[in-house]
């Protein structure tokens, strides 16, 4: 009796978190599918966002460097303020080119990331541990294939512009919701199942 009295909040907290995880779940990967099916408002719905955070950070920083006492950085903080106030107001005036410039930006990450996983990968590659009398180190290929596809996918999206600002942050938040949505749903059956299975052997 005390035993069951012990386990009782246990597995109630673990059917509210299954509950949880199934109702987010669900509606990210909701969102994440709508997402991909409309790239184009899903790129403006992020770009707005970020306009809208840059414009906050924007007023934040600006009153910090009129109220601060610290004549020191007031200053710096006052640029960063006006210069992120100028940034989010730009994106949310003018969103298609802010868009635009959002996808130069992921452009960039990609093809920054592609290479550094490359030169990462030769680093690791046989020829290279056996001329530094190093151990091989295995794995060293699926890093070269990420840099190769992450370095692509930059150089598609840059040299497509404008046209793939139309659909590329759309359809990348999309999957990304769309595959994180499926984890939650996943994690939660996972659950369910070994709850089930706890029940059955008990």
């Amino acid at each position: 009796m005390n035993m069951q009295t012990t386990l009782d909040p246990d597995m109630e907290h673990m059917g509210r978190f299954k509950t949880t995880l199934w109702i987010v779940g669900v509606g990210t990967l909701i969102l994440g599918v709508l997402a991909i099916i409309f790239p184009l408002a899903a790129s403006l719905a992020a770009e707005l966002l970020f306009g809208g955070v840059l414009l906050a950070l924007g007023v934040l920083q600006v009153g910090r460097a009129v109220f601060s006492g610290d004549i020191d950085s007031r200053l710096w903080v006052m640029v960063f303020g006006l210069l992120s106030l100028l940034a989010g107001a730009i994106l949310l005036l003018f969103p298609l080119q802010g868009v635009v410039t959002l996808t130069i930006l992921v452009a960039s990450y990609f093809i920054v990331g592609g290479v550094l996983k490359l030169a990462g990968a030769w680093q690791l590659s046989p020829p290279r541990r056996r001329k530094n009398a190093q151990a091989e180190m295995p794995g060293w290929g699926w890093l070269a294939l990420s840099g190769a596809v992450s370095l692509l996918l930059g150089l598609v999206l840059f040299f497509g512009l404008p046209g793939t600002a139309v659909w590329a942050l759309g359809l990348l938040i999309g999957i990304d919701l769309a595959l994180l949505g499926a984890s939650e749903i996943a994690l939660a059956v996972a659950l369910s199942s070994s709850s089930e299975a706890t029940t059955t052997r008990s």
